[in-house]
């Protein structure tokens, strides 16, 4: 992974590779095959011991608090210099390898707003917002809260992540262009409530 993120793929040779892990490049063809089934092997492993706790609702949580964790969350998954370097490398070879970075990019996206989903699912179990689309609403979050700079720290043009202010400003506007008056009204306020 670091040879392939630090030089790309092309510069990277299995000699690299093997000389990097102690083996012998024979063991490398044994165990994987050529470059490009290491390669692929990299990408498909890049969560793999990096997991992140998923966001939920928990005790006391507002709706607010709730949102503000899927927020940090997302800016976790996102801004991890791994995940940075990972990205980066795909954006680099996604000519040379376009329908694997395609399903990988869809699979990642996927994961990752399923896991938002799963956060709006329990905000409606936990009685601080009411039952809807919630796919749509991770979906809606997500690229709200997000923005513009994940692009922008994957092309290497901005790598500051938005701010604690952003972030609340974020989720503020996001409640109030998702949410009725009622739900709006009570978001700072009202307390989840956890079944059991």
């Amino acid at each position: 992974t670091e040879l392939f993120v630090s030089q790309g793929y092309a510069a990277t040779s299995l000699v690299d590779i093997a000389r990097g892990a102690g083996v012998a490049t024979r063991t490398l063809y044994q165990h994987f095959g050529d470059k490009e089934a290491i390669f692929r092997e990299v990408i498909f492993a890049r969560d793999v011991g990096a997991s992140l706790d998923k966001p939920v609702v928990e005790p006391g949580d507002t709706l607010f608090t709730a949102l503000q964790r899927g927020g940090i969350y997302a800016f976790e998954v996102t801004y991890r210099e791994k995940s940075i370097g990972l990205m980066r490398l795909m954006i680099a070879e996604s000519n040379r390898f376009q329908e694997f970075m395609q399903s990988v990019a869809i699979s990642i996206f996927g994961r990752f707003r399923r896991n938002i989903e799963r956060l709006f699912e329990g905000l409606e179990a936990a009685g601080l917002i009411p039952p809807g689309d919630h796919a749509r609403s991770a979906e809606l979050f997500s690229d709200l809260v997000l923005g513009s700079h994940p692009i922008m720290t994957y092309t290497n043009w901005d790598a500051q992540p938005p701010s604690d202010r952003d972030l609340d400003e974020r989720i503020d506007l996001f409640i109030r262009g998702r949410f009725d008056a009622a739900v709006v009204k009570v978001a700072k306020t009202r307390k989840a409530k956890l079944p059991g």
